[in-house]
């Protein structure tokens, strides 16, 4: 599980009008992806979690234990899913690691980084007819990235709360906003 990944998952969780407490060693990505998606601040305690998690997530009615699936044996895995009633899986279209690209119901939604190691994962991904791209967890993308967008786009793209610094560079690519319009003001 990418470090996107359980970004993704533990800001789906924190979405609850409760308020959340995050447990771990350090909380300062999922901080960051909180204020990326315009969620209020959350109150961090450090220290590992109860469950051994990699970070635990404790609202009044719930409780989010993060675990790196792909790390664990079955017999962790095993005493995992033994000791939590349930487990999420957040599939990605597209996860190297330095993007993840999700499906969402209105189109797709981007988090992390877009350069030239990973233009083909959203070309990929937009060969869907991909209407509105969710860009607030998108810190950069260079022209390249843009470029990629913009051909692969087959009509008008929503691009919604981009950061300062992709919003730049969309602009310096489709100035007139022909095919990538920009819509809301990501808080980067």
């Amino acid at each position: 599980m990418s470090q996107e990944q359980r970004a993704e998952v533990a800001v789906r969780f924190a979405r609850t009008d409760e308020d959340v407490v995050f447990l771990g060693a350090n909380g300062e990505w999922f901080l960051r992806r909180l204020r990326e998606d315009g969620h209020v601040p959350v109150p961090v305690r450090p220290g590992p979690s109860s469950c051994g998690a990699l970070a635990t997530l404790r609202s009044r009615t719930s409780t989010l234990c993060m675990y790196d699936n792909g790390a664990l044996t079955g017999r962790q895995r095993a005493r995992v899913l033994g000791e939590h009633g349930s487990a999420v899986v957040a599939p990605a279209a597209f996860d190297d690691g330095t993007l993840r690209i999700t499906e969402v119901s209105n189109g797709l939604r981007l988090a992390g980084e877009l350069d030239i190691s990973n233009r083909h994962g959203l070309v990929a991904a937009m060969a869907a007819d991909v209407e509105v791209i969710d860009m607030r967890s998108l810190r950069f993308v260079d022209a390249g990235g843009i470029a990629a967008m913009y051909s692969a786009a087959s009509g008008r793209v929503r691009l919604l709360y981009p950061q300062p610094v992709p919003r730049r560079v969309i602009a310096l690519v489709d100035p007139q906003a022909r095919r990538l319009v920009c819509e809301g003001v990501g808080s980067g």
